[in-house]
């Protein structure tokens, strides 16, 4: 069973499609501070993003520093290690966040291009009929 969707304005659409981006970019832009800040503060995590903008993809991955700021004691061992350990959970949380942004940007493009496509069916329509 096909759903319908109605659009009484691609107008409208197209500037759902300018906030949309303007969340993923704040969205990208968080992510991207909390990431720096982390590194400035030492912490091993590291982000390879493909692309400049805020909400580009990104990979998320355990990097390993000679001293943790948690340290390389049992205490900190068990901090850091295991499946519920602040490495894997930091690496989860930050690729969530950049996986978002990305989400959001892709979810903007797609809503832009429906706009586009409306108007043109909407042009060859009219004139079809003319």
């Amino acid at each position: 069973m096909q759903q319908g969707i109605a659009v009484e304005s691609t107008a409208d659409l197209h500037s759902a499609a300018v906030v949309m981006d303007s969340v993923a970019d704040a969205v990208g832009r968080a992510v991207r501070v909390l990431s720096d800040t982390l590194t400035l503060l030492g912490d091993p995590i590291s982000v390879q993003c493909n692309g400049s903008a805020p909400q580009s993809e990104a990979v998320v991955t355990a990097g390993s520093g000679d001293s943790p700021s948690w340290g390389t004691d049992s205490y900190g061992k068990q901090f850091a290690d295991g499946d519920s350990g602040y490495v894997k959970l930091s690496v989860g949380l930050l690729q969530g966040g950049f996986d978002l942004a990305h989400t959001l940007s892709a979810f903007a493009h797609g809503m832009r291009r429906a706009a586009g496509d409306l108007d043109s069916a909407e042009a060859n329509a009219t004139a079809a009929f003319s």
